[in-house]
């Protein structure tokens, strides 16, 4: 395994987990907030998981397809 696939495999693992944290935190926030036109309030609450977890696995699913296009147009 030569250097390069290593840097660019550790890249995209860095990458995958930043964005499906950044994503799935933006996401569960987003679906927390209640009550916008008066007082500003956050209710967490078991959907606020499972947007996470959705929002989660989008960001980490974008960057595998892009991972494995970059890795397709290399060979």
């Amino acid at each position: 395994m030569d250097d390069s696939t290593k840097n660019q495999r550790d890249f995209f693992r860095i990458v995958k987990i930043a964005t499906a944290l950044a994503l799935g935190t933006m996401a569960a926030f987003l679906y927390s907030m209640k009550d916008l036109a008066h007082d500003a309030s956050l209710e967490f609450s078991a959907g606020s998981v499972i947007v996470f977890i959705i929002g989660a696995a989008v960001g980490w699913f974008f960057w595998t397809v892009v991972a494995n296009l970059s890795q397709s147009k290399r060979r």
